[in-house]
């Protein structure tokens, strides 16, 4: 029996489809550009005298390297959008061919049609993630959700206050590893979408997380591991609670999560590249090959510049506690 796309995803919040994209033809090239990436590093970062050495290592070890030269803001170069903050002519940022191919990827468009309907935009809220294993994480960035833990929130929370609200947000999330509850795979509120959008805060480390909750714990809510294969896509409600649990194995855990929202309506981080991907009328679709969403992007960047930052959202979401989550609850 043919899976209901839309009827599962407006009951839990979310909804894993299986066997979506082909590891060599989808995932491989951006692994191999998050590859290039690293040794350009190692050019730049490492002793004359260790370059030979470290050029031969595997993935994951070349990455763990890196990692232990404590180079500023590291996985901002292996992330697929611009920093958030001190923006600047050299700010750099993953955005190669294969991130475009796999944006714009029609088996990806496909499934979000089924929720969004045919018009379709790119969001710039976007990431990429490669986390170590948590053991090798240094303890300042234990809660960074870019490399360690990411904390339960929503992903509406992120946007600016008409993206929060006036914005249908769909968060296909990408693992390029096989991910388990061992390696530190996300963790869903089941049908938490239903209670809107909840106030936020700033946790300790600075990472934007949902106001109250410990309330998910103590109301014993239903909690589901979302687990995946690679080659499996997972969609999530602008809603819905989420989170992702620690990588307590012995290997990386890679994914990234792309989004999309019905053309149209607010990016939520403007002026970042938002276009159309998908639509009945072709002619809306300008923005068609590699060199123009670079280009995008590099215009952009140069409006950033003048005030130093790409993006900033409202916190609290709300300004009274009606929307805590323990109130919602």
């Amino acid at each position: 029996m043919a899976q209901n796309i839309l009827k599962e995803f407006n009951k839990n919040g979310f909804v894993k489809i299986k066997n979506v994209l082909d590891y060599k033809l989808d995932l491989e090239p951006v692994l191999n550009d998050m590859a290039f990436i690293m040794n350009r590093l190692i050019h730049r970062f490492v002793k004359e005298k260790n370059k030979k050495r470290v050029l031969g290592f595997n993935f994951k070890k070349k990455y763990s390297y890196l990692v232990g030269l404590n180079i500023p803001e590291l996985d901002q170069y292996f992330n697929i959008r611009l920093p958030q903050g001190n923006i600047n002519v050299n700010s750099d940022f993953f955005a190669s061919q294969s991130i475009w191919n796999l944006i714009i990827n029609k088996k990806i468009i496909n499934e979000v049609t089924k929720i969004l309907g045919s018009e379709v935009s790119s969001n710039p809220c976007q990431n990429s993630r490669i986390k170590q294993p948590e053991k090798r994480i240094s303890s300042k960035n234990i809660n960074d959700g870019l490399v360690g833990r990411t904390p339960w929130h929503q992903d509406a929370g992120v946007m600016n206050r008409k993206g929060q609200k006036g914005t249908e947000l769909v968060t296909c999330w990408i693992p390029f590893t096989k991910t388990r509850i061992e390696n530190g795979c996300m963790l869903a509120v089941k049908s938490s979408h239903k209670f809107g959008l909840v106030n936020h805060e700033t946790g300790s480390k600075g990472q934007v997380e949902i106001k109250g909750k410990e309330a998910i714990e103590k109301n014993k809510l239903t909690t589901v591991p979302l687990e995946a294969d690679v080659g499996d896509i997972i969609l999530l409600n602008r809603y819905l609670l989420h989170c992702s649990l620690p990588n307590k194995s012995k290997n990386f855990r890679i994914s990234m999560d792309l989004r999309y929202n019905k053309a149209g309506q607010p990016s939520g981080r403007d002026p970042l590249p938002s276009f159309i991907v998908n639509s009945k009328n072709k002619s809306k679709i300008k923005v068609q090959n590699y060199k123009q969403w670079i280009a995008l992007w590099e215009d952009a960047k140069n409006k950033c510049i003048p005030r130093k930052w790409s993006y900033k959202y409202p916190l609290p979401t709300f300004n009274h506690s009606k929307r805590d989550l323990p109130n919602l609850i």
